[in-house]
């Protein structure tokens, strides 16, 4: 990512900056005087550790870049611009923009001016923004070297830690900032959230108490305090030290929302809240107080995400209680509200539970039929994705596209109902992170594979701008070489693509052979001859890179000598990362089908455990409803008449046996009815 921006802004700038007029007569003369001196400086300490440094430094010396055009005026304007793409979501473009700010020689006079210092900030948001959080951070450290008095130190260092979470690299950020020594001490707050990454990294560790003992340190003024606290809890309740884990919990539950002083109110308080009166719930659960659980539970909102998981939870809370009827009505209104929330299975069997706990043995056995029925199916789909490498991809490619819609829109799962057992099975799939984050991975490979070529096209371009060693002087017609290498990385492309094409068809015949709308032996054919085509893609796709790396080694050598190294190195590294790319790419595929496969086996183990569950219950319900007519026979064999029974049999005295009863149909009067009662 940040070679592909690098490539697009030292391009911009050979072909637009040397053309920008000097500034004469404005109030950024005086600013803009020193400049030189410090291009030079920059040059000697910078251009060794920063390639765009380096860049700069040549093009300066080539006479591409006029130092003394740069102003505050200019700045000003060319920061406007940048934030305005960041506020459209044009993030790579914005990251760009950015880097001809603060990369540039134009600039080093102004290094001190906050609207720099605001384009530092900005830079590292954009690059975090697009992903790239590796060159995100590079460019926060920028800033975080002024030390905490500098105006952006303070948004730097919190959007740096939310990268460590972001990214669950809570000990590698960590080292980052505090290897940024200003001499000077660190505000509460960003020693808080120092303190959040010690305690989040030995949690991650399996070191609760080195964890308990960081977090404990935060302050309440921290925005990061309600997580620690939460976190707090979570280590005692896996300690077992439930009176204690309820005391933290209770310190983020018991708090009105409106109490700033206390709590530094973000995005995540309310989360962390919500997850807070589950916590207390569940605990009181474990402790036997199901009444206590029952009030937890109902402390969460309607318009939480955690809303289903109070319900199911309270129910088994009233089930455990033995009140029976509130847990039948809290399981309705679960399965009604939320029908394909990943917890329906385990509800329905609830409901089953229920109704045999109350002797209502018919209604039991029906509810383990329908969940049979509807359960089923999902298991034997189950079974196939757990066989078919190709079946369980196009699952979990649909179950990441509803994931990230979902994300984005907030909406509660479970809301609409499945028409399939494919519908089913992603209703009932939770997303592990780290497939997740595997996921995100890989399509960040394809997409720098992708732009990789075009990468590599835009060096040399550059290569070819400069080639003339006259100072001062572009070229603009492509050279034979560069005409050489498109073609050549033009071959490449057009390799690849068939060698994805070929993929996809393989996956189309074995999804249709899987379906049976294609024969077997003629699937099988099909799929035997387009491996080989793929092996044969493969092996043209090696010896056109070889050709196109030779046409690469010609186009960097017809470059300025000046930028001939530079331009020979990044070339290479742009076609080694062009490679390297589809390798990744498969080494993520295959760990993101290991993943994959690991869910589909836990879902299917669940689904069977549920399923077995529900044919014990049925056997339950028969055995409930013998016993029961046991019982009843039993009592009319001792003359006694089972209570349910009294009712009939009187009605039945009442009338001879030539004589039949018809129920009153007609309607009670309100003044008849009251006197009656």
């Amino acid at each position: 990512m940040k070679r592909a921006l690098a490539a697009a802004l030292v391009t911009v700038l050979a072909g637009s900056a040397y053309a920008t007029p000097p500034a004469s007569g404005t109030s950024g003369t005086a600013a803009t005087a020193t400049a030189p001196h410090a291009a030079a400086t920059a040059t000697a300490t910078d251009a060794s550790s920063d390639p765009l440094a380096a860049y700069f430094a040549q093009l300066e010396a080539m006479k591409l870049i006029d130092t003394s055009s740069g102003t505050i005026e200019t700045l000003r304007n060319e920061l406007q611009i940048a934030e305005n793409m960041l506020r459209d979501g044009a993030f790579a473009n914005a990251a760009v923009a950015l880097y001809g700010i603060v990369k540039s020689p134009r600039y080093d006079a102004l290094t001190e001016f906050v609207e720099y210092q605001n384009a530092e900030y900005d830079l590292g948001v954009a690059l975090a923004r697009s992903g790239s959080y590796g060159a995100a951070l590079d460019a926060l450290d920028a800033v975080l070297k002024r030390g905490p008095a500098a105006p952006y130190w303070g948004p730097a260092h919190r959007r740096a830690v939310d990268i460590a979470i972001e990214t669950r690299d809570y000990a590698g950020v960590l080292a980052r900032l505090e290897s940024q020594k200003s001499g000077d001490p660190i505000p509460p707050a960003a020693a808080g959230e120092r303190a959040y990454l010690r305690g989040r990294a030995a949690y991650e560790a399996g070191d609760f108490p080195a964890a308990e003992g960081q977090l404990v340190t935060i302050s309440k003024k921290s925005r990061l305090y309600s997580s620690a606290v939460y976190l707090r809890g979570v280590i005692r309740a896996r300690k077992g030290e439930l009176k204690e884990s309820a005391e933290a919990m209770c310190e983020i539950a018991g708090t009105p929302d409106a109490d700033k002083v206390t709590f530094v109110v973000d995005e995540r308080y309310f989360t962390i809240k919500d997850l807070a009166r589950l916590g207390l719930g569940r605990i009181a659960h474990e402790a036997g107080e199901y009444d206590d659980a029952y009030y937890h539970y109902f402390q969460i909102p309607d318009d939480s995400q955690y809303l289903p998981d109070a319900l199911f939870e309270a129910a088994w809370s009233m089930y455990q209680k033995r009140e029976l009827d509130t847990a039948r009505d809290l399981v309705k209104e679960f399965l009604k509200n939320f029908p394909t929330n990943p917890l329906w299975p385990e509800a329905s069997l609830l409901a089953g539970y229920i109704e045999l706990a109350d002797c209502k043995f018919d209604d039991s056995q029906k509810n383990y039929d329908s969940l049979v029925a509807r359960l089923q199916p999902i298991a034997d789909e189950l079974d196939k994705a757990r066989k078919d490498p190709a079946r369980r991809k196009d699952l979990f490619k649909t179950a990441l596209t509803r994931y990230r819609d979902e994300k984005a829109t907030g909406e509660v799962v479970g809301k609409t109902a499945a028409r399939s057992p494919d519908d089913e099975i992603l209703a009932l799939l939770r997303l592990d992170p780290r497939f997740v984050r595997t996921s995100d991975a890989i399509v960040g490979v394809h997409q720098l594979a992708g732009m990789s070529a075009n990468v590599i096209e835009t060096w040399e371009g550059l290569a070819k701008r400069v080639a003339d060693t006259k100072v001062g002087a572009v070229s603009a017609d492509p050279s034979a070489a560069q005409q050489a290498k498109v073609d050549a990385t033009a071959t490449v492309e057009d390799f690849r693509r068939l060698a994805d094409a070929v993929l996809d068809q393989q996956a189309q015949i074995a999804r249709a052979k899987r379906d049976g709308t294609m024969p077997a032996d003629e699937a099988d054919a099909e799929l035997a001859r387009l491996d080989s085509l793929h092996k044969k893609t493969v092996d043209a796709i090696a010896k056109a890179q070889a050709s196109a790396d030779a046409a690469a080694a010609q186009v960097s050598d017809s470059a300025a000598p000046s930028l001939r190294p530079l331009l020979a190195a990044d070339l290479a590294d742009a076609a080694r990362l062009q490679r390297a790319a589809a390798a990744l790419g498969d080494k993520l595929d295959k760990a993101g089908d290991v993943l994959a496969q690991q869910a589909v086996e836990a879902l299917y183990l669940d689904v069977r455990h549920v399923l077995d569950k529900a044919k014990l219950g049925k056997v339950d319900a028969v055995i409930g409803q013998k016993r029961k007519l046991d019982i009843q026979v039993s009592d009319l064999a001792q003359g006694r008449f089972p209570e349910e029974l009294v009712g009939k049999l009187w009605n039945a005295s009442l009338i001879g046996d030539d004589e039949e009863y018809w129920p009153f149909q007609g309607e009670y009067w309100a003044d008849e009815y009251e006197g009656y009662r």
